[in-house]
């Protein structure tokens, strides 16, 4: 299996001393750049249904984990895989490879390193990379005024998984966005040098974005009319359900952040220049208390957030 991902994934690049096959890995620190490492794990049930293809779960440990690295304005280098499967089943795993490989070899990230088990079936993965020195995105610098943006669509992964259960395949982009999410690294990186804070929205808005207000001890007010909802979500359930699904729903891996006032029309302009992703300005950083307005009344939200234990 070692030898199967050595072969087929990418696994070397600039900086890299030592690759699969020993028992460590080593690379090169550019000067005047700090590491950044980040890690998630993936297990059946829990992260994918059982119908999802080896080559969706395949881009989508790699996406999660590059959803974190652009969270933190890095450059992604170096990766370490972890599988844990029942059996060493060739067809699964060279599909599972093809899919990490193709995310991989997008973002110039080199597989160096990892180990493989037999076990119940569960996928980890470590992302090293790169940032200049005091560039680095945290959760914890968000300041009372700051303007809190969104990339991209949010709850659409969430009524893919929905429409999955039922056991259908339509409407497409909303599959899509769950099976073979859409990691922001390139926006992430430019980010770095505007972004007061930053988190990736995994467990839902409301949730990441209470996680960032809490680390940097200020509260939030989102406008629930700028958020941004593909319409086709309003064909299937009503205003609330809706509104709830895009708030609560994880694993739309877009990324959520805040920019100082100041720097708005820069940013924006420098934006549009350069990114196609969508952005959306949908709120404000308060002093403490956080909440919703629809249409400038308050509004009331049930959160149904993703809990790992």
């Amino acid at each position: 299996m070692i030898t199967m991902i050595k072969d087929m994934a990418p696994s070397f690049s600039k900086g890299v001393k030592l690759s699969i096959g020993d028992d460590g890995s080593v690379v090169e620190i550019e000067k005047g750049m700090e590491l950044v490492t980040v890690l998630d794990s993936m297990t059946l049930g829990t992260h994918y249904l059982p119908q999802t293809t080896p080559d969706s779960i395949g881009h989508k440990i790699f996406a999660v984990n590059l959803s974190d690295m652009a969270a933190m304005g890095a450059k992604p280098k170096w990766a370490h895989l972890s599988l844990s499967l029942p059996q060493a089943d060739k067809s699964w795993i060279e599909k599972f490879i093809k899919g990490a490989s193709v995310l991989a070899a997008k973002h110039d990230l080199a597989i160096i390193g990892g180990d493989t088990i037999q076990g119940p079936e569960m996928i980890s993965l470590s992302i090293q990379g790169l940032v200049k020195k005091s560039k680095y995105i945290s959760r914890t610098n968000a300041k009372t005024g700051d303007l809190v943006y969104v990339t991209g669509h949010l709850g659409s992964a969430a009524f893919g998984l929905h429409l999955l259960q039922l056991g259908k395949n339509k409407p497409t982009e909303f599959i899509q966005a769950y099976d073979f999410p859409e990691p922001r690294v390139g926006e992430g990186i430019f980010l770095s040098n505007y972004a007061s804070s930053m988190i990736d929205i995994s467990d839902g808005l409301h949730a990441d974005l209470s996680k960032l207000t809490k680390a940097s001890n200020v509260g939030f007010n989102v406008s629930i009319d700028r958020l941004p909802i593909r319409k086709d979500m309003f064909d299937h359930f009503n205003p609330d359900e809706a509104i709830s699904m895009t708030l609560s729903g994880g694993d739309d891996y877009e990324l959520c952040f805040t920019i100082p006032q100041k720097m708005k029309d820069g940013f924006e302009q420098k934006w549009n220049e350069k990114f196609n992703t969508r952005l959306s300005h949908i709120g404000v950083i308060t002093e403490s208390t956080s909440g919703y307005k629809f249409n400038g009344d308050d509004y009331m939200i049930e959160t149904k957030n993703f809990e790992h234990f």
